[in-house]
């Protein structure tokens, strides 16, 4: 029994030494304003995957949300590098992803969201990294319009009393004749 108890114990540590650990790092944004930049790092010994989350929200109707991200070979004088780059939005509380962009090379991912309601999101970036660790830029360029309504009121008053006044005119018309 003491023998099987030690057989199971190395093939526990023989295991846990094979895993190749994963990195992850968390942001918070806080409200998106037109531009963002920032760079994200993960050092260690032995990393091989990354999983990042970087968390923003809008406080408006955004009609573009535009990025990208870039690889860093080298940062602090320590080489480091990036692939299999793979970058999702999620609307928070939601699991379905709003688009997928990916890029095997780890140069880099340019990405486009359009058309995206106010509220919080995140992103999910996640990638493979040489034994040291990777290291990236990212940036994010927030064009958010809100339609003011005054004005769409008036515009839609103005068609709606220009189709009446067409209607009152062709059925004039056709009383006279």
């Amino acid at each position: 029994m003491k023998k099987i108890i030690a057989l199971l114990f190395a093939a526990g540590l023989s295991l846990g030494v094979a895993h190749t650990p994963a990195k992850a790092s968390n942001f918070d944004l806080g409200a998106l304003s037109a531009d963002t930049s920032g760079f994200v790092a993960n050092f260690g010994s032995n990393i091989t995957t990354f999983t990042d989350t970087i968390a923003f929200s809008l406080a408006g109707v955004s009609n573009a949300l535009v990025g990208s991200i870039e690889d860093l070979n080298n940062i602090f004088g320590q080489v480091v590098d990036s692939f299999n780059f793979s970058l999702d939005l999620f609307k928070v509380g939601d699991d379905t992803t709003l688009g997928h962009y990916t890029d095997a090379t780890g140069t880099g991912i340019s990405f486009n969201y359009a058309d995206l309601a106010a509220g919080d999101y995140f992103f999910r970036i996640t990638g493979d990294s040489s034994p040291k660790g990777n290291a990236y830029n990212y940036h994010f360029n927030v064009k958010v319009t809100e339609t003011p309504i005054p004005p769409a009121l008036l515009l839609f008053g103005t068609a709606l009393g220009g189709m009446g006044f067409a209607a009152y005119r062709k059925r004039k018309a056709a009383a006279q004749a």
